[in-house]
């Protein structure tokens, strides 16, 4: 299995696991169910679409710094086929699978698009395949997180950059990912002392601030794909000098609550431990059940504060659920196929 998405079956925490890095896979992982459960309100409920854009601040980048730490920089046979069947595999078959979900139940026609873009939630499968073949490159240039950076905002300057193969995100999110590689372990496993985990709180603090104005009209909501990273400059309205600017305000804005999202994250042994190692059923999965409740038109009832609440409450049980056991023991052979690597 991937190191971004790693599996306990027996309950219990297996020797040598970090329970830090699992608590913030299991809380990040409920936190991009329950952003996907408030994307049906960000049209009409100011509320939804405020608290959607405080999450896709940090939740996404602080998943490609974990990434990053749990990869190892070398490239071998070994290597290139643990990405394959723990990654490229895993994306094929759920390619096929949502968009076969899309036509048939979601009603939706068929377009050839994707045959060359990764279905919503699987172009992160994709950018870590490819971030993880990148990474032994970028080990050997000098300061790889600074080139890393300028990929970043140079890639908004492409003028067919997008969704197409995910390139856009995969490139405007790689310094997470090297950020988290290059960071030493200790300096994340250390001790808080108080005045570290005072300032974590005064970053929320300002993020909660932000999102309350947000909420309450006082200031204009980002457009979302600066928070997507999945489009250049021109196609979002911007001129390159600016646009270079906003991105690089926005990845240092990523990286500050990154840092202080660990530094506030449980670092004890628990439930939360154990979920967090059953974290890529939920991460596949959760998109048959948000999408479809969508078309049965169960989003549609939910308005105002109650229904961001439950909407909230309700992404947050469905991320549980999947990553259940049970569920995860029974759908093992979709997104973990040894099958197709095992020779007759």
């Amino acid at each position: 299995m991937s190191d971004c998405f790693r599996r306990y079956d027996a309950g219990v925490t297996p020797p040598g696991r970090v329970p830090l890095f699992e608590n913030a896979r299991g809380l990040l992982i409920v936190l991009v169910v329950v952003g996907h459960s408030l994307e049906p309100l960000i049209g009409r409920e100011p509320l939804a679409k405020a608290l959607y854009t405080g999450l896709y601040l940090f939740h996404i980048p602080a998943f490609a710094f974990l990434s990053g730490h749990l990869s190892r920089a070398e490239l071998d046979r070994k290597v290139v086929l643990g990405i394959a069947w723990s990654l490229l595999a895993p994306l094929a078959i759920f390619q096929a699978l949502y968009v076969a979900f899309d036509v048939w139940v979601l009603e939706r026609p068929w377009t050839p698009q994707w045959l060359v873009q990764p279905y919503w939630v699987l172009w992160f499968l994709w950018s870590l395949a490819c971030w993880r073949l990148l990474l032994p490159l970028l080990r050997r240039v000098p300061m790889p997180l600074g080139v890393s950076v300028a990929i970043a905002l140079g890639a908004g300057l492409i003028p067919w950059v997008g969704y197409l193969f995910g390139v856009s995100r995969t490139l405007v999110f790689l310094p997470c990912f090297v950020a988290g590689h290059v960071v030493r372990r200790e300096w994340l496993l250390s001790p808080n002392p108080a005045w570290e985990r005072g300032i974590a709180l005064a970053v929320f603090a300002v993020l909660g601030g932000f999102v309350s104005a947000l909420a309450l009209g006082m200031v204009a909501a980002p457009d979302l794909q600066w928070l997507y990273g999945s489009s250049g400059y021109r196609a979002i309205g911007v001129a390159p000098l600016s646009g270079i600017s906003m991105r690089l305000g926005f990845l240092g804005c990523a990286l500050a609550l990154t840092w202080s999202f660990f530094m506030l994250c449980p670092r004890g042994d628990g439930a939360l431990t154990r979920f967090g190692g059953r974290s890529l059923a939920p991460f596949l999965l959760h998109g048959f059940f948000v999408r479809g409740l969508a078309k049965a038109g169960l989003f549609s009832a939910l308005h105002g504060v109650q229904g961001v609440a439950l909407a909230i409450a309700g992404g947050a049980l469905l991320a549980v659920l999947l990553g259940h056991p049970l569920v995860v023991g029974l759908t093992r052979p979709l997104w973990e196929p040894r099958w197709l690597f095992q020779r007759g």
